[in-house]
């Protein structure tokens, strides 16, 4: 599955060394990897173009899945600190898309959603898998847990949750909650303002010593 976020390792890449060897034919390849790796020739045949693009795209949606149940048997089978090791040096993917989708395997699993009506995109159904449940039934009711769902389809909706919940809040409320959120704003930058001081107070002195040591080269032995 070649989706956004994930990254493809150097180490996997192969050398080629001298000329380019014959392509092996069509059946040995179908023979060593269950399937063809060629595209067909479909012609001007819309419905088979149609038809082999659906098949292929239900086939990256069942990996996706079935790479966050291994993921989720790997957290919970191999020794402590192993699976943060894997996930960081050895999959083409990183830690967010790990997480990603163990949280799909595990809705899946657990009955929050049903694989059948799971979105083909890793992260639509990231964006469903984790929802409250609340939220969940509502999205379920609004006819948005479904194969063929958009990515902008789910986010007015998310959008228009939020808007349900600030617009249900008192507004004393939403102003105390802003004002706590600008008082941490401001702690953090008075810390980021105490080390750019203190870097820059390093500075002047570097170059207050470099300064004199400049002169006294210049100046010379007076004895």
């Amino acid at each position: 599955m070649t989706s956004s976020g994930f990254k493809v390792r150097r180490d996997t890449v192969t050398k080629r060394e001298g000329p380019i060897a014959a392509l092996p034919e069509q059946s040995d390849v179908s023979e060593r990897f269950g399937r063809s790796s060629f595209l067909q020739e479909l012609g001007a045949d819309r419905a088979r173009y149609v038809r082999e693009i659906e098949r292929l795209w239900s086939e990256a949606q069942e990996r996706f899945l079935t790479i966050g149940r291994y993921l989720v048997r790997a957290k919970d089978q191999l020794p402590h600190g192993a699976f943060e090791v894997m996930i960081l040096n050895e999959l083409p993917f990183g830690r967010h898309v790990a997480w990603q989708l163990r949280t799909i395997a595990i809705a899946v699993d657990g009955g929050r959603l049903v694989e059948g009506e799971l979105p083909r995109s890793y992260t639509t159904a990231y964006k469903l898998a984790k929802l409250e449940d609340d939220a969940l039934a509502r999205a379920k009711k609004d006819g948005l847990v479904r194969v063929d769902v958009t990515r902008s389809e789910i986010v007015a909706f998310l959008r228009r949750l939020a808007d349900e919940v600030n617009g249900r809040r008192p507004t004393l409320d939403r102003l105390v909650e802003e004002r706590e959120a600008l008082k941490r704003r401001l702690d953090f930058l008075a810390e980021e303002q105490r080390g750019l001081k203190l870097r820059l107070a390093e500075i002047d002195n570097d170059l207050g010593q470099k300064t004199i040591e400049g002169r006294a080269v210049e100046g010379g032995d007076t004895d």
